[in-house]
């Protein structure tokens, strides 16, 4: 039981990180900052740090299962951080937001040929669905590998 508080607490952190670099990213766009400084504060990043820090999570507490353990949490960070990144493209079809993120040339759902249910509900969908399956993808990988290298380990450590 103390990993599962443990990873939540851990999950709650990630997601509350999530939703701060959201909100920080839509005031820059919103203020006409450069995309470079935008493109700074992504929740992709979150994608290469939190796979392994879960994975050192469940390491650290030896419980059984530890890929299925991981793949599970990677799961519901994914998704949750999705579906807070589909809410803004909502949003930005609702108010036609243009940072450049949210225009149809780069995967968008903001222009002039957009319909509603496609602002709305199509395109963040299969962004969101997209970037599901990449970031456990990869998390996986990275999770993995630091679960692998931590299990190695162990015994040298005993």
């Amino acid at each position: 039981m103390p990993s599962q508080r443990g990873t939540a607490a851990l999950m709650r952190a990630g997601l509350i990180l999530a939703a701060a670099i959201l909100v920080v990213r839509i005031v820059l766009e919103q203020l006409g900052a450069p995309e470079t400084v935008n493109n700074i504060f992504g929740v992709a990043w979150l994608y290469f740090v939190f796979p392994i820090l879960f994975a050192l999570r469940i390491a650290t507490a030896g419980a059984p299962g530890p890929y299925k353990a991981l793949l599970k949490d990677l799961f519901f960070f994914a998704l949750y951080t999705r579906l807070m990144v589909m809410a803004t493209y909502m949003l930005a079809y609702r108010f036609q937001w243009q940072a450049p993120r949210f225009g149809m040339e780069m995967g968008g759902n903001v222009g002039p040929e957009v319909t509603p249910l496609m602002g709305l509900l199509v395109i963040p969908t299969r962004n969101a669905l997209i970037w599901v399956v990449a970031a456990i993808l990869f998390g996986m990988i990275l999770g993995g590998i630091t679960l692998f290298a931590k299990r190695k380990s162990r015994p040298a450590a005993a």
